[in-house]
Order: C-alpha cells, then structure tokens, then sequence
C-alpha cells in the first residue's frame, strides 16, 4: 500500500465520556507492533482515529449496542486506548443493511 510497508491491526478497546468502542485499529507500517498504539496517541496531526468492525456501547443509554461496519472516531475525546485480552474480542456480525 503506497510503499509503507504491510498493515497489520490490533483488535482495542476505545473509552470515551459517553462511549466504549470496540474494534479494529489499522497500523499502515509507520510504527512497529509494540509501539503502535502509543505513536497512535502520539501523533497531534491526526484529528480522528478510523475504526473497523466496531460495536459502540451507549454509556447513557443504560449499555445499549450498535455494531457498526466503520467509524471515525475525533481523538480528542479519547480518554483511554488499550489492546482487547483474546476473551474480549467480538464475533463480528455485520449490520443488516435492511434496518
């Protein structure tokens, strides 16, 4: 892809004040593995985070759900980023697209 080398993800969870996102983060080859979440948050120049096969769980909706295919998420409301524990990690469905 474009010459930056292989992508390669990470499954995370995504704390906001309202929101818990769980899904899929992309690496386009600019960091290594171990330092990929860190030089996510790191990085002042991008504004949003683009998350893949997510479910958004609704912290003032008493944990309502709703499973996205994607998302853009504004980095400024991110209060905490981690990888998910194997335990953790969705069996994605994907959203009906008749709803």
């Amino acid at each position: 892809m474009f010459g930056l080398g292989p992508a390669s993800k990470e499954d995370v969870l995504i704390v906001t004040e309202d929101y818990e996102v769980r899904g899929t983060v992309f690496n386009i080859g600019f960091s290594k593995k171990n330092r990929f979440l860190s030089d996510l948050l790191n990085k002042a120049n991008k504004n949003f985070i683009a998350v893949k096969d997510c479910e958004i769980t609704y912290k003032n909706r008493q944990g309502e759900t709703e499973k996205l295919d994607f998302l853009q998420l504004n980095m400024r409301y991110v209060i905490l980023i981690r990888p998910l524990k194997t335990e953790e990690k969705l069996d994605y469905v994907q959203p009906d697209a008749n709803l």
